[in-house]
């Protein structure tokens, strides 16, 4: 599953710009709204995980008031700007963006901008996957999934501490995660690459597990914990 992207821009080619080159890197941009009144309905209504924010709206209301909206909900958000006022820097500097991108700036520019300290962002707060059960509901933090296991038309997740069986196919299960380090090792497995401790030409050891691997995959699984 895609992270969703709400973009807060009155200019429509910086607008358009960001949500083409962000697209690009996997993001799903959920709207674009060119006031604060726009962008708190879409985001109520779609639930963003991540936000860019112009300070500096033609609206009368500034992005600084919305950045206060996400900061009540713990929600992240990176600040477009360019030249600011003293009284707008003062209102800036009592809220918590993850960092901010001046403009102009290229496609590669916004990128590095932004993809360093969304990654460390989601080390240190992580996706989480909530998953109904037994009557239970379960929040499972994505980092701790070591794999998800095929079982007919149900799934296994399986962490250090647990196992689970939750009423999804592996598919549907694999389509809730985020996180970008999860790879299919063989049709029935799809594994958490963070936690891989060997591979061999038919396993895959993750902490104290061996999952198959088919040897058709070996090869491309390599190659994507090279990229990642």
């Amino acid at each position: 599953m895609k992270h969703k992207l709400l973009i807060i821009e009155d200019d429509p080619f910086i607008s358009l710009n960001i949500q083409y080159a962000l697209e690009a890197k996997g993001f799903h941009v959920i709207g674009i709204a060119e006031t604060v009144t726009a962008a708190e309905e879409l985001f109520y209504l779609e639930k963003p995980d991540l936000c860019l924010i112009d300070i500096q709206l033609g609206d009368s209301v500034s992005g600084v008031e919305f950045a206060k909206v996400l900061d009540q909900q713990q929600l992240p958000y990176f600040y477009l700007t360019s030249q600011t006022d003293p009284l707008t820097l003062l209102e800036v500097s009592k809220t918590k963006p993850l960092g901010y991108i001046v403009k102009p700036f290229t496609d590669t520019g916004l990128w590095s901008s932004i993809s360093v300290v969304w990654q460390q962002y989601l080390s240190k707060n992580g996706n989480k996957l909530t998953i109904k059960t037994d009557g239970y509901v379960h929040i499972i933090p994505e980092n701790d999934i070591l794999f998800l296991e095929a079982f007919d038309n149900y799934c296994y997740i399986q962490t250090a501490e647990k196992k689970l069986l939750v009423p999804h196919t592996l598919k549907k299960t694999r389509e809730q995660l985020k996180g970008n380090h999860f790879f299919m090792v063989h049709r029935s497995y799809w594994v958490n690459t963070q936690k891989i401790k060997s591979i061999s030409n038919h396993t895959v050891v993750i902490h104290e597990f061996e999952v198959a691997l088919s040897r058709a995959r070996k090869e491309a699984l390599i190659s994507f914990m090279n990229e990642i």
